[in-house]
């Protein structure tokens, strides 16, 4: 459900895995906090185990309500009848069943300020169970965290098992996985000796559901 835009060209149909940096050019600006310490961490001080023990709990701990779990259960049942194939098929499957579900398509940006902006379609949710913060539901969220074999460690490879295939949590919960699975991810490119594409820093990643923020 992601699309990538670069300004002036294109991008051929396929994956976007290259291993490939600009020199000169930072991480765009973001709301989190700075991750200087826990690539310290990442680094060596915890071991894999670790690292995957807290994702599962992430994902355990934001499912805590009966509504979440019953929508996440529902987002599931669809993606196995083939009704979760794009996001605004999934919204329409979503709100027949009685879900107060938007379909949200959120385009690139070609501004100096948000250059590493990347478009994205997914489904918003209110109202669920009585939860007062909007839902964002993601029937594939671990493949936005899929990297090619030579860039992927064992390390990485074990912690994206731990990722749930499919979510329904608030930004701010996504947020807090995104971060942590990045700080991996470069990392794992690192340690194979490759750089970081622009596309996979943290606040590019995070930039897919930038409108589902509050």
């Amino acid at each position: 459900m992601t699309r990538f835009h670069v300004p002036g060209g294109s991008v051929a149909a396929g994956s976007l895995l290259f291993a490939v940096e600009i020199p000169g050019l930072e991480d765009a600006q973001c709301d989190i906090p700075s991750s200087s310490s826990m690539s310290g961490r990442h680094r060596g001080s915890r071991t894999r185990t670790a690292e995957a023990a807290d994702i599962e709990e992430l994902a355990q701990n934001w499912q805590a309500s009966a509504a979440s779990v019953r929508l996440l259960n529902d987002v599931r049942i669809l993606k196995r009848q083939g009704q979760a194939a794009d996001a605004a098929t999934l919204a329409q499957r979503l709100r027949d069943v009685g879900y107060d579900a938007t379909h949200v398509a959120q385009n690139a940006s070609n501004s100096i300020s948000s250059s590493l902006r990347l478009a994205h379609d997914f489904v918003i949710v209110k109202g669920c169970g009585g939860c007062l913060a909007s839902l964002v539901v993601e029937p594939d969220f671990r493949e936005h965290f899929c990297i090619g074999s030579m860039y992927a460690t064992e390390r990485y490879r074990q912690l994206l098992d731990a990722v749930p295939e499919e979510l329904v949590a608030p930004y701010s919960k996504i947020q807090e996985m995104v971060k942590l699975i990045c700080a991996e991810m470069k990392f794992s490119f690192e340690a194979t000796g490759n750089y970081l594409p622009p596309w996979r820093s943290m606040c590019s990643v995070l930039s897919r559901w930038a409108a589902a923020r509050q």
